[in-house]
């Protein structure tokens, strides 16, 4: 709906769009170009076309870790957490206990770290919903879930959980949508994960698109903040 964040950016495309037609048309009317400066104008060709091919190339390393294969029999997996409504996990949040759950069962010595505080509109921990959805729905032992319950957001998610974990060494997987497990592993590197792997839950269409594009300047703040490129997964 219209509350969705970052919804913003599209009406301000849709914008730049329409002025770069009239330009164009201008020019095929009058058959001459506006008054600009050549060397103004070749300086505008040349930004356009680096901020495109930058654009081009950070949706690529996102949509590679939205697709990444899961890596098997890690010794934990972390599932980040995400909105609530109430004690019902929003339909994000669904997706990354769903994929919980799935590798849960399928690499049945893995422990599950459960991540999330309690926002001020829900009425449980996001980590304690988590655990409660994989015990109760997807039929997970309980004794394999470990919760981490003070986070309020993806840096402190890693941070705490790379306290209960210990050693950055040991081998862990990063649950999260596949439009943000870019930018979860990003965060991961940056807080001192040295074996961490995505495990990318469903990314849900056709809003997922509009995660996709936006993660793109999630991705270029964290660059800035933390002053350093990150090329990619290990």
């Amino acid at each position: 709906g219209i509350r969705l964040t970052f919804l913003w950016f599209w009406p301000l495309a849709i914008i730049f769009c329409i002025i770069r037609i009239c330009m164009l048309k201008h020019e095929l009317k009058r058959k001459e170009r506006l008054g600009i400066p050549r060397a103004l104008r070749w300086a505008y060709y040349g930004v356009f076309a680096l901020c495109l091919s930058f654009f081009v190339f950070i949706e690529g390393r996102i949509i590679g870790a939205m697709t990444a294969p899961d890596t098997p029999n890690l010794q934990y997996v972390i599932v980040l957490g995400a909105g609530l409504n109430g004690k019902v996990p929003k339909n994000p949040l669904k997706t990354r206990i769903q994929k919980a759950a799935e590798y849960a069962k399928a690499n049945p010595s893995t422990k599950i770290i459960a991540s999330g505080g309690q926002g001020m509109d829900e009425e449980i921990s996001e980590a304690a919903c988590i655990r409660e959805w994989l015990v109760d729905r997807y039929e997970i032992e309980e004794d394999r879930i470990i919760l981490e319950e003070q986070s309020t957001d993806t840096e402190e998610n890693l941070k705490y959980c790379l306290d209960i974990i210990k050693d950055p060494n040991i081998p862990v997987g990063i649950i999260s949508n596949g439009f943000h497990e870019y930018r979860a592993m990003m965060i991961a590197d940056h807080t001192g994960y040295k074996n961490a792997h995505p495990i990318p839950a469903k990314t849900l269409f056709p809003v997922g698109l509009h995660y996709t594009v936006r993660e793109f300047f999630g991705v270029c703040e964290l660059m800035i903040k933390y002053r350093k490129p990150y090329i990619g997964m290990r």
